[in-house]
């Protein structure tokens, strides 16, 4: 699990960084909401048939091959492409390969948690989470603080070098890779027939759409925008409170493992959201303050999110390809999302899609813990 853990850590230390710098180098090159929205809505679009295939052919090859052969060099590319790009064709471009290196990573992670630790999937899932989130923090830390001292050039230098260092634990994982080789003699393409899934594993996928809608947009383009153009916070500024968002959302999910899947869990993390959100427009000075208030929802969310996912893929013979499946309706909605609420907070500003989130949040919980009651009652 450690090569796992480090891997997740320095893609996601990547990830962070690059999810920082590209709307606000776009937004210093003068490009409007609406199409910053349109260059980051591509990757969820990709993503969504990338992971699919890269799912199938995980559950007949194996995980590790991914993490060493695509996750790593398009980590690499991608990052190498948005410190050449000038136009933002090459910015698209730039997207279409991060999107091909976050499937392969997102097609086997799960299936690797769950092959490496098969008695704690949905502990050591969060726990993955968690390490996510962290290294989000930091990346989107380094990215803010290196931008604000050394300019785009600098920083994307600096996540070029991180991408180089991935290669080292992605190879040390193919020797942990123990595939059960019955699923060679499946034909990928027939792995990925949706039907002969209960109603259930549907039901998750719908929870995981909801969830998706109410973080997404906001962490992928509103957010950053929204603290450089409104509250006309600094780079620096700007990636501190990403870090800190970052590091309460991973301390929370990890605090709360032990806690378990009660009543009350959902009721807080649904109950903070809205608070949250429904304040975040008009927050001013004390918008820090509500940012990290929400950041303890979603450190809550992590771990039913997790716990949902494992849940409904236990026993299963294909769980890269259900997963990918049960990604699909998220995937979509990230891809429209993002796309509309560029448009949507040029026509009539922040408020509509900030209170829009913490509903969709709270729905997220409810539906959630209707899939738990109902498995705890069939098992």
């Amino acid at each position: 699990m450690k090569r796992v853990f480090t891997v997740t850590f320095l893609n996601y230390f990547v990830t962070g960084g690059l999810a920082l710098a590209i709307p606000l180098l776009l937004l210093e090159r003068n490009v409007n909401l609406a199409e910053i929205g349109l260059v980051i809505s591509i990757l969820p679009l990709v993503f969504l048939f990338v992971r699919l295939i890269f799912a199938a052919l995980a559950d007949q090859l194996g995980w590790a091959p991914f993490f060493m052969l695509v996750n790593w060099p398009g980590t690499f590319f991608a990052t190498t492409i948005y410190f050449l790009a000038n136009s933002t064709f090459a910015f698209l471009l730039g997207k279409i390969v991060e999107a091909m290196k976050e499937s392969s990573y997102w097609a086997v992670n799960r299936t690797a948690i769950f092959s490496l630790s098969p008695k704690q999937r949905g502990k050591e899932a969060t726990r993955i989470s968690a390490v996510i989130s962290l290294s989000y923090a930091i990346g989107s830390a380094v990215s803010g603080i290196g931008i604000s001292y050394m300019g785009f050039s600098f920083t994307l230098g600096i996540l070029i070098v991180a991408a180089s260092v991935l290669g080292v634990p992605a190879v040390l994982l193919l020797r942990a890779d123990k595939m059960d080789l019955k699923q060679k003699n499946q034909r990928a393409l027939t792995l990925l027939d949706p039907r002969g899934r209960s109603k259930r594993f549907w039901l998750v996928s719908f929870a995981m759409l909801f969830y998706s809608l109410a973080l997404y947009p906001l962490g992928a383009l509103l957010l950053p925008v929204f603290m450089a153009q409104q509250l006309g916070y600094g780079y620096i500024e700007i990636g501190i409170v990403f870090m800190l968002y970052n590091v309460i959302s991973f301390l929370v999910a990890i605090c709360t493992l032990k806690i378990g899947l009660k009543n009350g869990r959902f009721v807080v993390q649904s109950l903070v959201a809205l608070f949250a959100t429904f304040l975040l427009a008009n927050s001013g000075s004390y918008f820090p303050a509500l940012l990290l208030i929400l950041a303890v929802a979603n450190g809550l969310g992590l771990g039913v999110f997790e716990s949902i996912i494992a849940r409904v893929t236990e026993n299963r013979a294909t769980v890269s390809v259900d997963i990918g499946l049960l990604n699909i309706p998220m995937r979509f909605a990230e891809f429209s999302s993002v796309l509309v609420a560029g448009f949507v907070v040029q026509s009539v500003g922040y408020l509509p899609v900030f209170v829009t989130s913490g509903i969709l949040f709270a729905a997220f919980s409810i539906l959630s813990l209707y899939v738990l009651k109902t498995s705890a009652g069939a098992s």
